[in-house]
């Protein structure tokens, strides 16, 4: 379990972590396509779903992405 609020917080440490937009919209459209999750956009619903924050940290994580 991830220690992530909400989607937006996982949003906010991933472009931190890739260093900017580029980088950013490229990892959030594998995990999009991974996890269903948009995390540029994500749907009201998901912003605090428990089980989303916590299949999008682990899909980054299989990426290589420990945030």
């Amino acid at each position: 379990m991830s220690s992530f609020a909400a989607l937006t917080d996982v949003a906010s440490s991933l472009q931190l972590t890739v260093g900017g937009d580029v980088p950013f919209r490229a990892v959030s459209t594998r995990v999009l396509l991974r996890t269903g999750v948009n995390l540029r956009d994500p749907r009201p619903d998901q912003v605090r779903d428990r089980a989303a924050i916590d299949k999008v940290v682990k899909a980054l994580a299989d990426m290589g992405m420990a945030l």
